[in-house]
C-alpha cells in the first residue's frame, strides 16, 4: 500500500508536468514592436540584463535558452491594455493584437552595457517619485523570455512602482520537465547577476536597489547575495533596499545556511509563503520531502525563530485567494498583495520595519487584505 501511494504521487507529478508542458505559450513575436498603439494606454519601460544568448533561426532578435558568455542588454516598452485586470497578463493568444485588450510591445532596443546604464540615468534625471530607485526582478523556473518581460510589466503597472524596472533573465529552458536544467542555468548566472548589481550600485544616480525574486529565481538571488558577502561587497555600496522573496523554491535547510553567511540586511528580507502552493508541493516531493521555504506557514515555530534571528518578515498568504489553480504566484496575481508590495517599495526605507510572521487573508467577496497593507512596510511582529 505504501509503495502504491508513492507511485501514485509520482504519476500525479508527471501528469502535472505534462499538462504544464502542453499549455499554450507565447512566442517571441509578441515582442516585435506594434506601432498602432493609442497614447491613452499606460506604457511600462523595462530594461533587461540577461545571460540568454541572442538570436535563433526563427527570430534573429530573440533571446534564447542558450547560455551567453557575457551579459546582454535590451530595453522594451510595453503597452498595458485599456481593459487590463490587475493580476492578469492579457495575451493575444494567436489573435491579432488589440491594444485595448492585450499587452503589446511598442518599442524594443538592444543595448550595450554603457547604454543600459545611460537608460537608468535618463530615468533618474526625470525626477519624481522613485527616480533614484531600481527594482530588479528575477523570474522563476519554466519561464520564457517574453513571458518574463510581460510579467515584469504587469508587476510594475499593478504595483504602481515608478522607478527603473530591470529584468534579470537567466536562460530557463521554458519547458516543465527540464527542472534540473533550469536549476543549473540559474546557478550558471550567479556571477553575471553579481556583476550587474555591482555595475548598478556603482552609479551615483542610483540610491537604492530592490530585488524581487520568484520561485527558482530565489535560488539565483539568494546565492548571489551570499557570494557577494563572501566577496566583501554584500551591501553593494550600501544601496541594497528591499529584498522580496516570493514563493522561494529553496530547501529550508540550505536557506538557513545561506542566511548565516548573508547576515542581517539593513531592512528585513520579505518572504512570501503559501501552504497551498502546489508547484512547491511538487518540488518538495522531487527533493525527497524536504520542505521548501515558500511553503512554510505562520504557525511553524521554526519560522518564528528564524524571522527574529535572520531579520525576516514572513507573510503567510495561504488564505489569500488568487484565483489560480497552483497558487504559486500570489504575489503578482492577487491585486491586494501586488498593491501592498508597491506600497512597501514606496516607503524608501523611511518607515521602521521589524522582523515577524504574519498570516494574511482576504475578506470574503473582496480582494482587499484584511491584514492592513501597511504590514508589508511596518510589520508589527508575530501574530
Amino acid at each position: 500500500m505504501k509503495v502504491s501511494r508513492v507511485w501514485w504521487r509520482v504519476g500525479a507529478a508527471i501528469a502535472l508536468i505534462q499538462l504544464a508542458a502542453c499549455a499554450s505559450r507565447p512566442g517571441s513575436e509578441v515582442l516585435e514592436p506594434f506601432l498602432a498603439v493609442p497614447s491613452s494606454t499606460n506604457k511600462v519601460r523595462v530594461l533587461v540584463a540577461t545571460t540568454r544568448e541572442r538570436g535563433s533561426q526563427e527570430d534573429p532578435n530573440a533571446f534564447t535558452a542558450h547560455r551567453a558568455k557575457q551579459l546582454n542588454y535590451a530595453a522594451l516598452t510595453v503597452s498595458i491594455p485599456t481593459h487590463h485586470v490587475p493580476g492578469e497578463i492579457e495575451w493575444p493568444n494567436g489573435s491579432t493584437p488589440n491594444p485595448a485588450d492585450h499587452f503589446v510591445t511598442t518599442q524594443r532596443d538592444f543595448l550595450s552595457g554603457p547604454e543600459f546604464q545611460e537608460q537608468i540615468r535618463i530615468r533618474a534625471r526625470q525626477g519624481g517619485p522613485e527616480a533614484n530607485s531600481v527594482l530588479v526582478f528575477v523570474h522563476g523556473y519554466n519561464t520564457l523570455y517574453e513571458e518574463a518581460v510581460y510579467w515584469l510589466a504587469q508587476i510594475v503597472n499593478d504595483s504602481g512602482y515608478s522607478g527603473t524596472a530591470v529584468l534579470f533573465s537567466w536562460p530557463s529552458m521554458g519547458k516543465a520537465p527540464l527542472y534540473v536544467a533550469d536549476r543549473e542555468a540559474s546557478t550558471y548566472s550567479r556571477d553575471y547577476f553579481e556583476q550587474m548589481l555591482l555595475e548598478v550600485a556603482g552609479m551615483p544616480e542610483v540610491h537604492e536597489i530592490n530585488i524581487l525574486a520568484h520561485s527558482m529565481g530565489n535560488w539565483l538571488a539568494v546565492e548571489t547575495l551570499r557570494q557577494a558577502k563572501m566577496n566583501g561587497h554584500g551591501d553593494f555600496k550600501g544601496k541594497i533596499g528591499d529584498v522580496i522573496l516570493a514563493s522561494p523554491d529553496l530547501d529550508v535547510n540550505v536557506f538557513r545556511t545561506q542566511l548565516d553567511v548573508i547576515g542581517r540586511l539593513p531592512r528585513p528580507i520579505l518572504v512570501l509563503t503559501a501552504g497551498d502552493d502546489k508547484a512547491l508541493a511538487l518540488s518538495t516531493m522531487l527533493a525527497g520531502g524536504v520542505d521548501r521555504a515558500g511553503r512554510v506557514t505562520a504557525d511553524d515555530a521554526r519560522v518564528i525563530a528564524a524571522a527574529e534571528k535572520y531579520n525576516l518578515q514572513v507573510i503567510d498568504l495561504t488564505a489569500v485567494d488568487d484565483g489560480k489553480g497552483n497558487h504559486h504566484s500570489k504575489y503578482s496575481h492577487s491585486e491586494a498583495v501586488i498593491g501592498a508590495i508597491g506600497g512597501r517599495l514606496k516607503n524608501d526605507g523611511n518607515q521602521p520595519t521589524q522582523p515577524g510572521v504574519v498570516a494574511a487573508f482576504t475578506n470574503v467577496g473582496s480582494s482587499l487584505l484584511k491584514v492592513p497593507a501597511t504590514v508589508l512596510g511596518t510589520a508589527g511582529g508575530s501574530q
